[in-house]
């Protein structure tokens, strides 16, 4: 039985002085719960970096594009963790993003019932334009937009993944996107031309990686030791989801991958996060199907990731542009789509951070269904437990 003072001489060395052993106890007790803490990150939860955006226009003179009529020419999107001055600089715009050609981005937005001026009051971005470049060795990411849609169509998960340190570039695949706002003319939608894109996206998913790596070489380029070329990863949603897995199939350089609502193709060992909706309406139960049964036949890691509620565009933000669009977007029998959205950049940060840069907390992170309300997750060929983080990224250091 402990007598009346025994705690507080607990407490207390010799002379009244704080107990040293104890402190050390205390001390290994706070560092167990500071652990603790570290474990539970909020993947929704916005990067520490400003986001930097700009546009390029990249020419793969070895391709001749039957659409346009020359060679093949990307209007190029690339996202990256900016310098910390960007945190007051301007935000990017919705018109911004087809430059001079304003009446065809009017047109296109009038295709889904919308009205420009409208659009622009609801885009939500972080990026600042022609932001510096923060210094560091950063992944890099390819997007690759559904068909016909444009290379921001997921600035919300493009923007989320450049905060945290990634590198993202996203082309609009000329006669496939919605628009393609090339220097001397604005292109429309190719109706003709599926099977041509089926090839020619990989293909620019390729050139895409080699011409990134070749400017991150030159001492002249805003791009100088950027990118780390040991740590590329592809995702996309819908054909930039098949886009995905053929890059996966035909480029050795692609790491990991990240399908959104359409995979198939030949099986791969490549590390794989595969989003689908269970309620999509544009690829229905026999497009979810085929993509389940190319998630099983994949012999490398993998996760299945099914938002219950979730439609085709529940991955998107054509919230932005049509709020009651449908098919995974305007609320109804739908999951909300700011809910949907953080669910999304959760699972794809975490997928990205494990198997790009080796951080084993995301791994653990990706085991766990974070909503089981909203979500079933399911998981395959993964080893009994994650492997210890390999230590920070260059970024880090």
């Amino acid at each position: 039985m402990i007598r009346p003072g025994e705690p507080a001489r607990l407490l207390e060395g010799r002379g009244g002085k704080m107990n040293p052993k104890l402190l050390i106890l205390l001390g290994l007790s706070v560092c167990s719960v500071l652990s603790a803490d570290v474990r539970a990150r909020d993947y929704s939860a916005p990067g520490s970096y400003p986001v930097g955006v700009r546009t390029v226009v990249l020419v793969d003179k070895s391709r001749k594009d039957e659409y346009s009529g020359g060679p093949r020419t990307l209007v190029t999107e690339i996202w990256y963790p900016a310098a910390e001055e960007a945190r007051e600089g301007k935000k990017a715009t919705f018109r911004g993003f087809f430059g001079q050609h304003q009446e065809a981005a009017g047109e296109f937005v009038r295709h889904f019932g919308g009205r420009i001026e409208e659009v622009e009051k609801r885009f939500r971005c972080c990026g600042v334009r022609d932001a510096a470049l923060r210094k560091g060795r950063f992944p890099l990411l390819v997007f690759s937009h559904g068909n016909g849609g444009v290379r921001h169509q997921n600035i919300s998960q493009v923007e989320h993944l450049a905060g945290h340190g990634y590198i993202v570039v996203s082309p609009d695949h000329t006669g496939n996107a919605g628009l393609t706002p090339l220097p001397s003319r604005a292109l429309p939608y190719d109706r003709t031309g599926r099977r041509r894109s089926a090839r020619a996206r990989p293909l620019d998913v390729s050139f895409l990686i080699t011409e990134l790596l070749r400017r991150g070489g030159q001492a002249d380029s805003w791009l100088s030791g950027r990118l780390d070329p040991g740590r590329i990863g592809v995702l996309g949603h819908s054909f930039g989801g098949f886009t995905a897995c053929r890059a996966a199939e035909t480029d050795r350089r692609v790491k990991a991958i990240l399908p959104m609502t359409v995979a198939y193709g030949k099986k791969t060992s490549v590390p794989m996060l595969l989003m689908l909706g269970d309620k999509d309406r544009t690829m229905g139960v026999a497009g979810n199907t085929v993509s389940r049964l190319f998630y099983e036949s994949c012999g490398g890691p993998k996760y299945l990731v099914s938002l219950k509620r979730g439609g085709h565009f529940s991955f998107t933000d054509i919230d932005y542009i049509a709020p009651g669009f449908g098919d995974g977007v305007g609320g109804g029998e739908f999951l909300p789509s700011s809910r949907a959205k953080s669910l999304v950049n959760a699972y794809s940060l975490a997928f990205f951070e494990h198997y790009l840069r080796a951080d084993a907390d995301s791994g653990r992170f990706l085991r766990k269904n974070a909503d089981e309300k909203e979500l079933s997750l399911k998981s395959g060929n993964l080893p009994a437990r994650p492997p210890p983080s390999a230590g920070p990224s260059p970024r880090e250091k």
